[in-house]
């Protein structure tokens, strides 16, 4: 089992810096196959947007969340984090759920968690192993009352960092670029030019064959 833990672990830190092409590649291939309709459409955004704010929550009291594990300076008890030890990782589960709602492709939320599981736990799992081995028994203590993934009711009671809004202008800007340009292109291929283009595109092949 210590082996496996192990492996993992250097899986996962080798996953961190390269978790944003796979997602990238991901998100292309649902969007080339999506067919957005209402009403997923609107219940998808709702959903997305419920996954955002809790995103800009968290990343609110993360300094340097966007660059590599070695670089925490603290371990961060307060905010969303005296409820869960990876609101982050929640958020993004939501937000993933979300856009594939909105993809109108049902099959594309099973291989949203799966391709969530594979790449989430391994990360999770080498940023626990830093975090211990940083913060010792701080980490431990926090690791034992405050759940992993799913909320608790009760906030953690030694409350450790601030809630920044430049953070979030620096930071989370990126990510509320992108999101705001995928809904904008999904609804453009559901509902717009794009299903027009689509159309002629079909109706050409179909001549020149």
């Amino acid at each position: 089992m210590a082996s496996i833990a192990i492996s993992l672990e250097r899986w996962g830190a080798k996953l961190f810096p390269r978790r944003g092409i796979i997602w990238g590649v991901l998100g292309l291939i649902i969007f080339l196959l999506a067919h957005p309709h209402y009403p997923l459409f609107s219940w998808g955004i709702a959903l997305t947007c419920l996954g955002e704010g809790l995103r800009i929550w968290g990343v609110g009291y993360i300094k340097n969340y966007r660059g590599p594990m070695q670089e925490a300076e603290r371990l961060t008890t307060a905010g969303p984090y005296a409820y869960l030890r990876n609101p982050l990782y929640l958020a993004n589960g939501i937000i993933g759920t979300g856009i594939a709602i909105i993809s109108g492709l049902w099959w594309s939320i099973i291989l949203f968690w799966l391709a969530f599981y594979l790449l989430y736990f391994p990360i999770i799992r080498a940023e626990e192993s830093f975090l211990e081995n940083k913060f010792g028994e701080s980490y431990k203590t926090y690791a034992r009352e405050v759940p992993r993934f799913f909320p608790q009711l009760s906030p953690y009671p030694e409350r450790n960092g601030t809630f920044s809004w430049r953070v979030i202008e620096k930071k989370e800007i990126i990510t509320l670029f992108t999101l705001g340009a995928t809904i904008f292109l999904l609804y453009l291929r559901g509902f717009g030019f794009l299903k027009i283009l689509n159309r002629l595109f079909l109706f050409f092949l179909l001549f020149i064959l």
